[in-house]
């Protein structure tokens, strides 16, 4: 028998693990050492499972990790689920035996730094785009040429010195009010609310420009906070903001009547080259002149052209009028004879019509008179007294006779409702007699031959029914 070595001793003590048992025993040590962290990062290809699931990578400069959210905890992070949002996130770290991944199980997730701002500002947009202070139809248009523009800015920043520099270089002699203001930092929001508020009490200004310089999101944050925005919507003077670079967007912006990309831009919106706008009217000038010269001269000669066509018209028109004239003053000639001769012929015939109508009416009053007279002569009075009186006999014995025949005819009736009650079913069964029927096929039996021994028979008396057997046939 062989001695163990101490060699062999030795790989006989290995533990070996198979991948299974391997994931077992680091899913422990994770759920010991691993089972409560705090990981922050930047939110990365972002999957929002149709189960309810979010998979995600949490990532920054040199390493990532993956992540997943269950369904049950999204409501810890639903408003921070944005691809790009640095968050701070808890959970604890768990293995994927089937893949041999390793990923961490999020339960709470926080917006960190400026994706917390990012989040804000998203928020504060929609619900102040719900109450209407970013509708383009509230906006009001700049004036074309203002004569006092007050200026809310940092009075030792470059962006009010780049404004006014480029002012008055386009309008020299511009009427300009700086309001210092802190644009950023502790105190700033209150001082451009205030500033917002005295220049509007003070009135006389055409416009309020807001400028502030580039920068984060953070040192521009005054600029996004709902006083400011509120105090802008609810100004009375128009108002221009130019807040930060050409990539950024505040809500002061959105809020403002109009929005320069930068300051000098601002200045270029508000204050047109005079001395462009100068050579530019000159210019319009000798133009509008020369095409003055040329419409009156061009419509002079047409003047001329249409005067003498009008002349023209004008003794043509002349001529025919006063033919026509002259044919209807012959016309109104001939029928003032054809009227004379018409009421000459009407007056001989309404004379020859009253001869006419009072002759005949002399006539049917002669023949009148002859009618009345006759049927005075004739009229038959004592034949028509007879008459009536026949008539009233007539109509006495026609109600006596009428009465007559009506009793006797109640008497009818009377005698033929006795003679029906006497044969009715009920009467005949109360004398003792009965209605045989057969018990199965409900019908009358009015014959011995159409029974048979031993069948069931319905007996209906006068109160009441039975049921009976045949016992024999006779």
């Amino acid at each position: 028998m062989l001695e163990k070595t101490p060699v062999f001793q030795r790989l006989n003590q290995r533990e070996i693990f198979t991948p299974t048992s391997l994931a077992a025993r680091l899913q422990q040590s994770f759920n010991h050492d691993f089972s409560n962290l705090w990981v922050e990062g930047e939110i990365a290809e972002l999957s929002l499972s149709s189960s309810g699931h979010a998979y995600f990578i949490l990532k920054d400069r040199e390493a990532q990790l993956r992540a997943v959210m269950w369904k049950s905890r999204r409501a810890y992070a639903e408003t921070v689920l944005i691809e790009g949002m640095a968050v701070l996130a808890r959970g604890r770290l768990s293995l994927y035996a089937l893949r041999g991944n390793f990923q961490l199980v999020v339960d709470y997730l926080e917006p960190q730094g400026e994706g917390a701002l990012r989040l804000a500002f998203k928020q504060m947009k929609t619900r102040l785009t719900a109450e209407g202070f970013f509708d383009e139809t509230r906006k009001r248009p700049l004036s074309y040429w203002p004569a006092k523009v007050a200026v809310i800015s940092s009075a030792t920043g470059a962006a009010a010195r780049d404004f006014i520099q480029t002012a008055l270089a386009r309008r020299p002699g511009a009427a300009i009010s700086l309001y210092p203001v802190r644009v950023q930092g502790p105190g700033a929001v209150a001082e451009i609310v205030l500033a917002l508020e005295d220049l509007n009490a003070w009135g006389g200004f055409d416009l309020i420009v807001l400028i502030r310089g580039g920068g984060s999101l953070a040192d521009l944050w005054a600029f996004n906070e709902e006083a400011v925005v509120r105090a802008v919507a609810a100004s009375r003077i128009v108002t221009l903001a130019a807040i930060g670079h050409s990539t950024d967007l505040s809500l002061t912006e959105l809020a403002a009547d109009a929005r320069a990309i930068t300051p000098t831009a601002a200045a270029e919106a508000v204050f047109r080259d005079q001395g462009a706008l100068l050579t530019h009217l000159v210019t319009r000038e000798v133009s509008l002149a020369r095409a003055v010269t040329e419409l009156l001269t061009f419509r002079s000669t047409r003047l001329e052209e249409v005067g003498h066509i009008l002349r023209r018209e004008l003794i043509e028109n002349y001529t025919r009028r006063r033919d026509k004239l002259n044919d209807l003053f012959r016309s109104l000639g001939r029928f003032e004879d054809r009227w004379s001769l018409n009421t000459q012929k009407l007056s001989d015939l309404t004379r020859r019509l009253l001869q006419s109508a009072s002759k005949i009416s002399i006539e049917r009053r002669n023949h009148l008179d002859n009618i009345v007279a006759t049927l005075r002569f004739i009229f038959p009075a004592g034949t028509l007294f007879v008459r009536r009186r026949e008539l009233a006999g007539f109509n006495d014995r026609l109600v006596r006779a009428w009465a007559v025949d009506f009793e006797n005819l109640r008497k009818r009736l009377n005698f033929l409702q006795t003679r029906l009650r006497d044969l009715s079913p009920g009467n005949i069964l109360k004398r003792g007699y009965a209605l045989v029927l057969s018990k199965t096929e409900g019908t009358l039996i009015t014959s011995s031959n159409a029974l048979t021994v031993g069948e069931e028979i319905s007996v209906h008396l006068a109160e009441g029914i039975f049921i009976a057997e045949v016992k024999d046939i006779k």
